[in-house]
């Protein structure tokens, strides 16, 4: 098949331990989207500076600046991949219950959210608040952003409306 063509715009990417992370510039507190590093099944080049991320759901597409940023960002996704492949079969052979999914939400439903044209499907989970484009898009956990509550406080508004206010953000 022919090679696809995308238009590419420019991110700031962040990894850790749990999420591959991408927002509009370096000072964003809040990313445009997150990749769970469990939903990784693969990281391979995909042609000058270009590599992909692999999920079972979706293949995301990412363009370095260089072959060497991107050799770089390809071994180090695949280790941190392996190494959560690794922590997961020995949490499975400690507890079989234990399944390597997310925490289960202790509540979740679809809130609207101004700047956003759609409804969101919002889901609380421990002290974080986890934004996702659709309930497809829970299930699958590959969301927007997430707002950890220990910097956040929910205010009422009125009776159908609160703010989530952190430092860097009001959530309405």
């Amino acid at each position: 098949s022919l090679p696809r063509s995308y238009i590419y715009q420019k991110r700031w990417v962040k990894l850790d331990a749990d999420y591959l992370r991408y927002f509009d510039s370096e000072k964003d507190a809040y990313s445009k989207r997150f990749i769970p590093v469990s939903s990784i099944s693969r990281v391979a080049g995909v042609g000058d500076q270009k590599f992909e991320v692999v999920t079972n759901n979706r293949n995301f597409v990412f363009r370095a600046e260089s072959d060497a940023d991107r050799n770089e960002w390809i071994r180090t996704l695949q280790q941190i991949a392996e190494e959560w492949k690794s922590k997961a079969l020995e949490r499975t052979l400690v507890s079989p219950t234990a399944n390597g999914a997310a925490d289960p939400a202790d509540k979740s439903g679809f809130l609207e959210l101004r700047g956003f044209k759609h409804k969101l499907f919002v889901a609380v989970a421990g002290d974080k608040v986890f934004l996702y484009k659709n309930a497809e898009d829970y299930r699958l956990g590959i969301g927007i952003t997430y707002i950890e509550m220990n910097v956040g406080n929910v205010k009422e508004v009125d009776r159908r409306g609160f703010d989530l206010t952190t430092p860097y953000r009001i959530f309405r």
